[in-house]
């Protein structure tokens, strides 16, 4: 399980920048207020070393309005932070004007772990140049610092960011670099065009993620909590209030989230939900917005990619996230109990995405339609099988590929689930002799394959074909089925569908 996360907001609104586009940039603080903003940090601070263990703390990030890190008590609560043992990440939304090198010089000095630090850098074509901020984000990259750069969407700012992109990316050997996200323009008074889709698609793969709409749903949002200065909480920065209190003082617990908003209609409001996508995509903490960029992805159908059994149709935002790592060419593979055909029909609209797959639960393993694998069963017991229907309620389905059996179903009507005794009973009936099997039940289906085969052999052997190490993929499903397999992985945790 992952640990919770924390946004915190201060009573900081101004900014050395002066954006025509941004509100408070028009705004200068008296220094009785900035004196304020200062002692309400340390005591958020203070509160969250205080209460990092208890409510299961694992990361920070500081969003601020206006820029809170020419403001040197922020690099010191940062430092601070960030060697507490609990938390595992400490970060900050920044224009990068500040010292860079004094930051660095007092972070360390105060015992702060670079490591942890992570820095969501925007870019400000009126107040900077692509060459001083992107020099400025390899030279952090350098240090050992996660960083994103990132600017919003503006058509006429197209050259400028392609020219950020390409500097961005010359800062590894791999061509990658240092991730540069694209926000749409809220103030841009029409749609996009195609054209301006596609470059800023270009620019930033994930950015058709930005243009989807996606529906509120408190139930994905238990992991979070957006904390202002004057103690104010709620579940993200858009949601309604959930307390008020003395910071986090007042909580023994992360509260239940509640929201009244129909769509979660920013980054900060989506990218922060508990969506197998954001953490595929960004990892456990999707909000700092450092992708992952795996080796590969192994994704369970049923529960997972698709809401429930009566629907073929795949999840906007999921859709835009699967899209984006086709775009980054990232190889995508099912990892399914279902057979392969079937698998192919429910997921008739994004099977062009997928490379291959681990099919019937593990007995069946496909590559490119080049490479294949049949965990094959002897079922000399099918005879006594077939004999039992009638006595348990059942009909038998047998799967076969190029003649070869891999699976056999013992399948029940709907409203008639298998349970755990009844299996046990009809176990009792058979004699699978020497061949190793096992079964597990899926609602009122009971699957029989070799005991060979299951999610995680088949993804170990499909990382051996690629030729990629299993500790750089990622996974995701929603049953006992998949517990392996995510864990053999990188660990992923499980999708909520609310």
């Amino acid at each position: 399980m992952n640990k919770h996360m924390i946004l915190y907001r201060g009573s900081l609104k101004s900014c050395n920048y002066r954006c025509s586009y941004c509100p408070f940039s028009k705004h200068s603080m008296p220094e009785r207020a900035l004196e304020k903003d200062r002692i309400q940090w340390f005591s958020f601070v203070e509160s969250v070393q205080k209460k990092a263990k208890t409510l299961h703390i694992g990361a920070l990030m500081v969003v601020p309005y206006g820029e809170a890190m020419i403001h040197s008590w922020y690099w010191e609560g940062l430092a601070y932070l960030s060697a507490q043992a609990e938390l595992e990440a400490v970060g900050i939304q920044t224009n990068l004007s500040f010292s860079i090198s004094d930051f660095l010089d007092c972070f360390e000095s105060l015992g702060g772990v670079l490591e942890k630090l992570r820095l969501w850098a925007t870019f400000h074509p009126e107040m900077t140049s692509v060459s001083e901020f992107s020099a400025k984000c390899k030279y952090l990259a350098e240090q050992g610092i996660q960083i994103c750069a990132g600017s919003v969407g503006v058509p006429e700012n197209l050259n400028l960011l392609r020219a950020l992109k390409q500097e961005l990316q010359s800062s590894d050997e791999n061509g990658q670099g240092i991730y540069l996200w694209v926000n749409k323009m809220d103030g841009l008074g029409r749609s996009y065009t195609q054209k301006e889709r596609a470059a800023f698609v270009e620019i930033d793969p994930y950015f058709e993620r930005e243009l989807v709409s996606v529906s509120a749903n408190a139930a994905l949002c238990q992991g979070r909590l957006f904390v202002e200065a004057n103690g104010k909480m709620r579940t993200c920065n858009i949601s309604a209030t959930l307390n008020t209190g003395k910071c986090l003082e007042a909580l023994e617990a992360f509260p239940n989230p509640e929201c009244s908003r129909k769509q979660c209609s920013c980054y900060l409001a989506y990218g922060g939900r508990e969506d197998f996508m954001n953490q595929i995509l960004f990892g456990p903490y999707p909000l700092f917005r450092v992708p992952r960029r795996p080796k590969a992805v192994f994704l369970d159908i049923e529960g997972t990619l698709l809401p429930n059994k009566e629907t073929t149709n795949v999840p906007a935002g999921i859709m835009a996230g699967l899209e984006a790592l086709a775009r980054e060419k990232i190889p995508l593979f099912f990892a399914t109990t279902l057979p392969y055909k079937k698998a192919m029909e429910r997921c008739s609209k994004i099977r062009h995405l997928f490379v291959g797959g681990v099919f019937a639960g593990g007995a069946h393993v496909v590559f490119h339609q080049k490479q294949e694998y049949i965990c094959v069963l002897k079922a000399a017991w099918l005879t006594e099988i077939f004999s039992l229907q009638r006595k348990f309620g059942f009909r038998v389905l047998v799967y076969r590929e190029h003649d070869k059996l891999y699976k056999v179903t013992l399948l029940r009507p709907l409203h008639r689930f298998w349970d755990a005794q009844e299996v046990e009973k009809l176990m009792h009936c058979i004699s699978f002799g020497d061949e190793g099997i096992r079964y597990f039940i899926e609602e009122n289906c009971l699957q029989i394959v070799s005991d060979a085969a299951d999610k995680a052999s088949g993804t170990k052997m499909l990382c051996g074909w690629l030729g990629v190490p299993l500790n750089e993929t990622v996974s995701a499903g929603d049953s006992e089925e998949d517990k392996k397999m995510v864990n053999c992985c990188t660990k992923q945790s499980f999708p909520k569908y609310g």
